[in-house]
């Protein structure tokens, strides 16, 4: 197992440091969301990832096995973070500099619609919660799958939260966009 958690260590090491590095050419935000909501959610975020990427849990029921330890299956789990966080860098980077930790509005946004975004409305969102589920796959606890769950469940209130600015903003535009796409989930959800 300690091989898949070096290959999944390094594919986040990699991601965050590139995270990182693109979020210096962000615009100047033009409305932000209450500090309170961004608080709130980055504790559940971390909360789930502290989870889903633990190796392993001492307390049941965390450390009951949910997931085969076949390494057949493991291969499949990884390949899930690496596709995953492939798809959350393809999205950064059709996002570019609309980007932004926080929700928020900045004063030269635009409505992407280009590249992943064509598919799904919240492709980094998508694409990390695949990678994330990947990565707690290869830990196979429920504990991990928990984490997922958080995880999961931050990126929804974030993305609505997300969803009600760009409305706010964008209108109708926005409107006929989404009327295109699936919310996290391609051609399903």
């Amino acid at each position: 197992m300690t091989a898949y958690w070096n290959i999944i260590a390094t594919c986040w090491l990699v991601f965050v440091l590139y995270w990182n590095v693109s979020a210096l050419r962000m615009h100047a935000p033009k409305r932000v969301v209450p500090w309170t909501f961004t608080v709130a959610n980055t504790a559940l975020l971390y909360a789930g990832f502290i989870l889903a990427l633990m190796r392993g849990f001492d307390v049941e029921p965390l450390a009951t096995r949910v997931a085969p330890s076949a390494d057949g299956f493991r291969i499949a789990a990884t390949l899930l973070v690496v596709a995953g966080l492939a798809f959350a860098v393809w999205s950064r980077i059709a996002l570019g500099a609309n980007w932004s930790a926080t929700v928020r509005i900045h004063a030269d946004q635009r409505v992407v619609r280009t590249g992943p975004y064509a598919l799904v409305a919240h492709p980094i969102y998508t694409g990390i919660s695949l990678a994330l589920l990947g990565s707690a796959l290869v830990g196979g606890t429920l504990g991990g799958m928990l984490g997922v769950v958080l995880v999961v469940a931050s990126f929804w209130m974030k993305a609505r939260m997300e969803e009600r600015f760009l409305q706010e903003e964008f209108g109708a535009a926005y409107t006929d966009y989404r009327r295109g796409v699936k919310f996290l989930i391609p051609f399903v959800w």
